[in-house]
């Protein structure tokens, strides 16, 4: 797809996406690490497990290749992720019944504990970037963040 030409002719910097996109993804880590220590999951919950803790509170005992596809992310990204997480508690690690080379990853007590107030927080989270959107915007916004997604990706690869 062809941009618009006065679309390639702004200047990069201050006013250019990708400034507003790093700058969005900085405060809304800050504001992640600040929501979590803030609450008394900061001594298991560390930024960066959550989409992979929400797959598994969607659905749990997935293998890490299930995992890697729902993510989006590679395989080598989810062991790291995953031998992260282990470290906290929140999951293990156990033999596929059908499967013997693949493992498939489960939550533990612990974090079946900690889903509630876990699911809590980054409900409140979404209500914060949502706060200034109309339900219209927001599917925009959120379709307009898939594509541009989709597209960043298709460059990578």
């Amino acid at each position: 797809m062809d941009l618009p030409t006065d679309t390639l002719s702004q200047k990069v910097g201050p006013e250019s996406v990708g400034f507003y996109l790093s700058r969005a993804t900085i405060v809304f880590r800050e504001l992640l690490k600040q929501s979590l220590a803030e609450s008394s999951l900061s001594e298991h919950i560390k930024p960066g497990m959550g989409n992979l803790m929400f797959a598994l509170y969607e659905e749990d005992s997935l293998s890490k290749t299930e995992l890697a596809q729902k993510l989006l992310l590679s395989k080598m990204t989810i062991t790291r992720l995953v031998r992260d997480i282990e470290k906290q508690g929140l999951v293990k690690t156990v033999a596929d019944e059908n499967d013997g080379r693949a493992t498939r990853v489960v939550l533990t007590p612990l974090a079946k504990r900690l889903e509630p107030e876990y699911q809590q927080l980054a409900h409140n989270l979404e209500k914060r970037i949502a706060s200034r959107f109309t339900s219209k915007q927001l599917s925009d916004f959120r379709n307009h963040l898939k594509t541009l997604l989709a597209s960043l990706e298709k460059e990578t690869h």
